[in-house]
């Protein structure tokens, strides 16, 4: 009895690189599928969880389930509706099964290549949204209400959240520490995020450690 493929499918690796297959390809040429690959590879190696969850390696046996299956099945049409629709976009003119095969195969070249450095290949995209998720989503934050001070804002934001706070004051001081560290220089990460430069990131540390010092020490 073959196991069904439908929830290993329904999301995860298999989805997320077709997805960024078709992202490299529908850019007109502004993407490289080789470069958006290594940035998913890189991402996943400096994740602890996403690499003890789904390595790479595994993500690409994952693809060449898929293509298996596929082939099996004689097209998409059984497979869940996100799956089919980003298998088709990104296999275009070749047979589905036979795309899954080569992108698997694809990021198992990549991934034995290693992780190129930050001034090899810029962090961007996804990695850089997957990696500082709660600085990004502070950036909305900020073009609503950047007419108020910089700490008044966050301590506001972790005053509402008070006293279940933890996890989203954790997340802004370990995301902006991260970000000191693997972009040292004085603009930070001020070319993606405007606000985010070294001072900013160290007002921003300095601003949730006297809120846990203050309301729960």
């Amino acid at each position: 009895m073959q196991p069904s493929p439908v929830s290993l499918l329904s999301d995860g690796p298999a989805v997320r690189l077709l997805d960024i297959a078709v992202a490299a390809q529908e850019s007109g040429g502004r993407l490289s599928l080789d470069e958006e690959i290594q940035r998913y590879i890189r991402l996943v190696r400096n994740d602890w969880a996403a690499n003890w969850n789904c390595s790479v390696h595994a993500s690409a046996g994952v693809l060449e389930f898929a293509a298996d299956s596929v082939e099996r099945a004689g097209g998409l049409d059984p497979f869940p509706p996100r799956f089919r629709e980003v298998a088709a976009r990104a296999a275009g003119d070749m047979e589905p099964a036979d795309y899954l095969r080569t992108l698997a195969e694809l990021v198992r070249i990549l991934d034995r290549q290693g992780a190129p450095e930050y001034s090899e290949l810029p962090m961007g995209g996804q990695e850089f949204l997957q990696t500082f998720p709660y600085l990004f989503g502070l950036d909305a934050i900020l073009m609503d209400e950047g007419d108020r001070p910089f700490p008044e804002i966050v301590r506001s934001m972790l005053t509402n959240e008070h006293p279940y706070c933890h996890e989203r004051a954790a997340a802004y001081s370990a995301e902006a520490q991260r970000a000191l560290c693997l972009f040292p220089g004085p603009d930070a990460l001020g070319p993606r995020l405007s606000w985010a430069d070294r001072d900013r990131l160290r007002e921003l540390i300095d601003t949730v450690n006297d809120h846990m010092q203050r309301e729960h020490s």
